[in-house]
């Protein structure tokens, strides 16, 4: 595994738009040479449509982020669906998982971070049974998992009809030994209707792990931080930090610190992470902005 420091690790999900205008360009193998010219700490890498990377393209990343010292985490495909009426439909999920698992061996990896997905029906029943079907498949695959300091990290969601509540994910990782939980922290935003506004909402949110999962579950939480613009459903849209809300009304009864921005804010996350004394691997997914992004939340960590 990469030697990496115990400060926070700053990072990008997949390639940016920056890197493909970079001088790096040529080579997507350039990403972890890019990302420490940048004093990044970390990359995202996205299967979004399979686990397609060949054995030799994994070992040659895991060499690059040795040498360059960055972090990899894995994303698995977004059709990895564990609670489907469709007994194939799990059994080809948790192939699919088993198929992340073998490329972070490879690659160097011990974070794969996967969405638990949509739920069959509609009513609060259907939807703790699919929990309990998530955790029962999670550890269904456990006696397949080819090492054991690799982990799972169910992924919070920002839609309300899937799965994936904060409250939901602590549940899953308190049944599953192998599973770490994985906060979006503008998922969270945008699944409770747009209430992390403030620093303490967040710290809320960090000590709810704490309490419920301990303090060594919250120190090992993955996080990834950008604003969103959010619609009845929770989640509409990723947005870059500078984005600002369009025609955007005030009212002399509004919070006019709240104004014209999207939230989570960078300035409340830091914040909320320095109070509570954790030094966690934080990924940005800020609209076609992942590096200004995450170099912004670096330099208010370290007060640059």
């Amino acid at each position: 595994m990469t030697n990496l420091s115990d400060s926070v690790l700053f990072g990008v999900a997949g390639f940016p738009p920056a890197f493909h205008k970079s001088e790096f360009r040529k080579n997507r193998d350039n990403i972890f040479q890019w990302l420490n010219c940048l004093q990044l700490d970390w990359v995202e890498l996205q299967n979004t449509y399979g686990v397609k990377m060949k054995s030799e393209q994994a070992h040659r990343y895991r060499e690059l982020a040795d040498e360059y010292n960055i972090g990899i985490s894995l994303h698995a495909p977004y059709y990895v669906t564990l609670a489907s009426a469709d007994e194939e439909v799990v059994k080809r999920s948790k192939e699919r998982i088993l198929q992340c698992y073998d490329l972070a061996k490879k690659i160097g990896s011990s974070r794969i971070i996967f969405h638990p997905g949509h739920y069959p029906g509609k009513s609060a029943d259907d939807r703790a049974n699919a929990v309990e079907k998530i955790i029962e498949g999670l550890n269904g695959i456990k006696q397949s998992l080819p090492a054991d300091d690799i982990f799972l990290y169910p992924e919070t969601a920002g839609k309300r009809n899937q799965v994936g509540s904060i409250e939901e994910i602590i549940y899953i990782c308190s049944k599953v030994s192998f599973a770490r939980p994985c906060v979006d922290v503008a998922h969270v935003h945008a699944f409770r209707g747009g209430s992390l506004v403030s620093t303490e909402s967040i710290v809320e949110i960090l000590d709810m792990i704490e309490n419920q999962l301990g303090r060594e579950m919250l120190e090992e939480t993955h996080f990834h931080m950008y604003p969103v613009e959010v619609d009845h459903n929770g989640e509409k849209k990723h947005k870059a930090f500078d984005d600002r809300i369009e025609n955007y009304q005030v009212s002399l009864l509004e919070d006019e610190s709240l104004l014209d921005k999207y939230y989570p804010r960078a300035e409340n996350f830091i914040e909320a992470i320095q109070r509570k004394k954790i030094s966690p691997v934080v990924v940005c997914e800020a609209r076609d902005t992942q590096d200004e992004g995450a170099l912004a939340m670096k330099g208010l960590f370290h007060g640059d």
